[in-house]
């Protein structure tokens, strides 16, 4: 049996809630790495299915499986809690749902190792199906100034289990930040940005279980919401040097109570109707946060072409979201794992 290494290249944090039906097939992609120098840390975040008895079996035929109990709620605070725990000098993500394919952490390491200004480092992913058949592949770029351009804009961003990341860079950010209960990943680049570079190996190495009931995550809408808060989260910082956060961790998790007393509301409601339009069929919702924006001094041309467009009753002319039957892809939203 492996023992669990002192210093490892790679800590694995992979947050799991009733992953019982493919937590295995998970951590034998991890196991089955040509880059064997990595330990996992498994929070178990009070699953009631059969997911702590398959990680404890795992963990007793695998020294370098660490299984953790959730000492929080909820993923933000299972995944800090694992960065807490380790002890690589890189953290790697890993969904409990999700393959990586035998390569992906040698060639992040490469990558990683090589070039010091990049903090981060993902793969081109392709999503699968609950059969494990593909659907088509995930919006990707590579390069770090296109990659920063595709998080800025929200047209391509990174797959957040593919992610590999400096631990003192990570650490230096303060990590994921817990009031966001969706698009954790999101605010995390964002920051991230403002250091340092992030950047994709062109390889698909990373394979992204989409479930037949659900396009990008069962709670569209207010994954979206806090993928605006991001941004408008990001525009603050560079205009204030700070941004809200202790207001928006103050609120409860009401966004729109939040966003009544935000100091930057015109630029939260614009982003809100953007991203609703782009990314969901939420038309009237959309065109609702568009006339917000517009009443708070929004006054930016594109605001208006949206507040005209979702005025008419018109869905964005883009392909539809992508689902487990079918291979179309509409522009991605920040995705939360």
């Amino acid at each position: 049996m492996s023992a669990r290494p002192t210093n490892p290249a790679v800590s694995v944090v992979m947050p799991v809630r009733n992953g019982g039906a493919t937590v295995a097939a998970a951590v034998s992609s991890l196991r089955s790495q040509t880059c064997a120098d990595f330990e996992l840390i498994a929070i178990d975040d009070h699953s009631t299915d059969e997911t702590r008895a398959i990680l404890e079996q795992l963990a007793a035929i695998d020294g370098r499986i660490v299984v953790l109990r959730a000492s929080g709620d909820g993923i933000t605070a299972a995944l800090n809690q694992g960065i807490a725990a380790a002890r690589g000098r890189y953290i790697a993500r890993q969904d409990a749902d999700d393959l990586s394919l035998p390569s992906r952490f040698a060639r992040q390491v490469e990558r990683l190792d090589s070039h010091q200004h990049v903090c981060a480092v993902g793969t081109a992913a392709t999503a699968i199906d609950d059969e494990g058949r593909a659907v088509g592949p995930l919006p990707f770029r590579t390069g770090a100034a296109a990659v920063r351009e595709g998080i800025r804009s929200v047209r391509a961003t990174p797959v957040h289990g593919a992610m590999m990341m400096r631990t003192e860079c990570l650490r230096a950010v303060g990590g994921y930040r817990e009031a966001f209960r969706s698009c954790q990943d999101f605010d995390l680049w964002l920051r991230l940005l403002e250091r340092w570079e992030i950047d994709n190996v062109p390889e698909v190495l990373y394979q992204w279980r989409l479930s037949t009931t659900s396009a990008y995550g069962a709670r569209r809408v207010q994954q979206l919401m806090f993928g605006g808060i991001a941004q408008a989260f990001a525009e603050e910082r560079r205009r204030c040097g700070a941004d809200s956060y202790a207001q928006l961790a103050a609120s409860g998790g009401d966004l729109d109570a939040f966003a009544e007393g935000y100091r930057l509301a015109d630029v939260l409601y614009a982003s809100w109707g953007n991203l609703l339009l782009r990314g969901t069929r939420e038309v009237r919702l959309a065109h609702r946060y568009l006339t917000a924006a517009i009443r708070r001094g929004h006054r930016s041309p594109v605001t208006f072409g949206l507040w005209v467009w979702t005025a008419l009753g018109f869905r964005w002319p883009g392909s539809r979201p992508l689902t487990a039957t079918s291979s179309d892809r509409q522009p991605p939203e920040p995705r939360s794992s």
